[in-house]
């Protein structure tokens, strides 16, 4: 893990979609894309053509390109990739996310490389991988697809397992036993028909200490596990109903680096996103930025002022967390209750 180099600008974030050719990338990718939410998108795929995006969304065609009238914009991926990102992020407007669809048969970490590619200038930074895996066809697949699959699955940050609703309850513990033998702490996220929470896939929205939902109660800590997501943001999906939970804490007491670190390889696999802005007692003047997908974590400094109280909001499949424990484990860290 390094530390933020101070730039001018903040690096785009890049999800990268991977997986098998029928394992949903594509179904996913034009969910995101037919309803980004204020979002401006920048896309890579191979084909756009096999998007099959609404026609009525599109609003110019070129050779490579095409614009949609939400102001998203998907490039097919000649030849060389980091060509491809660069010309993307030259866009005006640019666009403030980009996505990247792999091919069946990439691995996920090349593309990796190609967003951190020195050509660049640190204009992206990879925000999450998510393997999209055919939980009912993986059994399937034969021993060089197998290996392939999992290379591509231990690139991941989060692997999705598709296609839940017509997998039988062997297809699921094959997927998990030929998975998690080499990768124990791989995480999954089963669903059907591609349907990924924005908040997993892109984050849990804006941490704001200086705005806290709750403050001046004469605790250190404030903490709950929501059943559904917070109403305030109006654009979120409501068709997931209970199956996902939302969980926060604070602490108005700076934490103890050390201890935080600590706390972090302990935190449950079953979390999926992590994010918040942290106060350290080692550095009081510091802005602390900690964010967490699947088994992906950074903690960097930011730019701004250090936060009144550390806060941290997180999202995980409704009854998977131990929110006593969760909340026990950070209470550790120095915060002072």
């Amino acid at each position: 893990m390094t530390a933020a180099t101070p730039t001018a600008t903040t690096p785009t974030p890049v999800t990268v979609l991977a997986g098998f050719l029928g394992a949903g990338k594509t179904t996913l990718l034009k969910r995101i894309l037919e309803d980004p939410r204020g979002v401006r998108y920048g896309v890579l795929v191979n084909d756009f053509g096999a998007i099959n995006i609404d026609a009525e969304l599109v609003v110019e065609t070129g050779a490579d390109q095409v614009s949609l009238a939400n102001g998203c914009v998907c490039c097919t991926i000649r030849d060389d990739l980091v060509e491809a990102i660069g010309r993307l992020l030259d866009q005006d407007p640019a666009p403030e996310h980009l996505l990247i669809e792999t091919s069946g048969v990439s691995r996920p970490i090349a593309v990796m490389d190609a967003v951190l590619d020195p050509a660049l200038g640190g204009r992206a930074a990879v925000d999450g991988v998510f393997c999209l895996v055919d939980a009912a066809g993986f059994r399937d697949l034969d021993f060089a697809s197998t290996e392939l699959a999992i290379e591509q699955a231990g690139s991941a940050d989060v692997v999705v397992l598709n296609k839940t609703d017509i997998a039988t309850a062997e297809d699921l513990a094959a997927v998990e036993t030929t998975l998690r033998g080499p990768m124990p702490n791989i995480r999954f996220l089963p669903t059907r028909f591609s349907e990924v929470p924005r908040e997993v896939l892109f984050g849990t929205g804006h941490v704001a200490p200086e705005r806290p939902a709750v403050q001046g109660n004469g605790h250190g800590h404030d903490h709950h596990g929501h059943e559904h997501h917070h109403d305030d943001h109006d654009h979120h999906a409501h068709d997931h109903g209970e199956e996902f939970q939302a969980w926060s804490w604070r602490s108005a007491a700076p934490l103890d680096r050390a201890a935080f670190r600590n706390a972090v390889r302990r935190l449950p696999a079953t979390l999926l996103r992590m994010k918040g802005v942290l106060a350290f007692a080692d550095k009081p003047g510091e802005r602390a930025v900690f964010q967490m997908v699947g088994k992906r974590h950074t903690l960097e400094a930011a730019a701004g002022p250090a936060p009144t109280e550390s806060q941290l909001v997180a999202i995980a499949r409704t009854g998977s967390l131990d929110t006593a424990a969760l909340t026990a484990l950070l209470d550790g860290c120095g915060g002072g209750g």
